[in-house]
């Protein structure tokens, strides 16, 4: 009788056990034939966080970045160059200003100024020239204490072909390059995996993680992604000296003494300045936007309400822009774009838009003179 008694506890056990085990095996079996689903949002804001602040870093940089273009009786040159403290003053290429008789420096709202040279390099490939009327743009600031090592993730901005401030991503491959081209010497520049033009010579060359300029771009191989750039610390205490102790009494400005307007950069300037507007309101640097404005249009449009009638915007990309007509040197054109808005119940909404603009010049500078919605 003990006996028995003693083996029911034992024989309850393992039927426990076994039911357990399989509950276990049918419950793993369940699970497997679901499909695993993974939503990894943190993931998806860096990436979405990245592509914003890359797209900030570009556009604020654009903003300090100018078109440089120099004549003399022998040839015509462009370049780029990059504004650099609160007196005007912009780093470029000693080649793209050597020997110049004139030298004209434009802005990404296609405002032009004559330009004085500060300092320029005899054997570095580098200058420095000064525009008075850009002390109150914001300056790009230098990077001058961080290591810059292979693979580093670079911006190089500039002006190829006369395309205004167009962008190049690549990478730093070489910290050490050394060459010379004609009577300029180069040593221990950076290689990257960005094509330079002539265009692009004198631009920043920015380091993507902290928005800071590295480098001039200032030569590359022609029909291939490789371009070279003077690191910025080689060029920086030479740079402070130049802007620190010239006298304004002692610069020469040289600009051009015709000012004929030509029709057909009229309408390339006039194209660009609608787009740039509208990359401006896409992303939502209204200030800038509105600062490109004529007087006339800004008398009856307060800032205030401008940024109101935008702000339901999402999104917006430019689909087409054409020239109408072009008289009495103003060009009209309709705008076309898509954009998303959010409604009255906070749903977003795409829709096709277009603008009619007139784009003329204003006190010598080119305006947006007017701005309606087509109907």
């Amino acid at each position: 009788m003990y006996k028995k008694r003693k083996y029911i506890p034992i024989f309850s056990t393992v039927i426990i056990l076994l039911l357990a085990i399989i509950a276990t095996i049918s419950i793993f079996f369940s699970w497997t034939k679901e499909p695993l689903e993974i939503n990894n949002s943190v993931a998806t804001n860096i990436a979405s966080e990245s592509e914003i602040n890359l797209k900030n870093i570009i556009h604020q940089s654009q903003k300090s970045v100018v078109q440089i273009e120099s004549t003399s009786d022998l040839n015509k040159k462009t370049g780029s160059g990059f504004v650099i403290n609160n007196h005007g003053d912009i780093i470029t290429n000693a080649h793209v200003i050597e020997d110049a008789d004139t030298i004209v420096v434009k802005l990404t709202n296609a405002r032009e100024y004559p330009a004085a040279i500060v300092g320029i390099g005899k054997d570095q490939d580098f200058a420095v020239i000064r525009v008075p009327e850009l002390n109150q743009l914001e300056p790009i600031a230098l990077e001058t204490d961080k290591q810059i090592d292979i693979g580093d993730e670079i911006i190089a901005i500039g002006s190829p072909m006369g395309i205004q401030n167009s962008v190049s991503l690549g990478l730093i491959v070489g910290t050490d390059r050394s060459f010379s081209i004609n009577d300029y010497q180069y040593d221990e520049v950076y290689q990257i995996s960005a094509n330079i033009t002539h265009g692009n010579s004198g631009g920043p060359l920015i380091l993507r993680n902290s928005g800071k300029v590295v480098g001039i771009n200032s030569a590359g191989i022609s029909d291939t992604d490789i371009g070279f750039s003077i690191p910025i610390t080689q060029v920086a205490d030479i740079v402070s000296d130049w802007t620190e102790n010239v006298k304004e009494d002692e610069l020469t400005f040289l600009s051009p003494t015709d000012q004929q307007i030509n029709k057909e950069k009229l309408k390339e300037d006039a194209l660009y300045i609608g787009d740039y507007f509208f990359e401006n309101i896409a992303l939502r640097d209204y200030v800038n936007a509105y600062s490109l404005l004529g007087s006339q249009y800004q008398d009856n449009t307060s800032y205030t309400d401008f940024r109101q009638f935008f702000q339901t915007l999402i999104d917006l990309t430019v689909q087409d822009k054409i020239i109408i007509d072009t008289q009495n040197e103003e060009v009209h054109m309709e705008i076309k774009v898509e954009i998303t808005v959010r409604d009255e119940t906070y749903q977003e909404v795409q829709e096709s838009r277009k603008y009619l603009l007139v784009i003329g010049y204003e006190n010598d500078q080119l305006k947006i003179l007017k701005l309606q919605q087509a109907k």
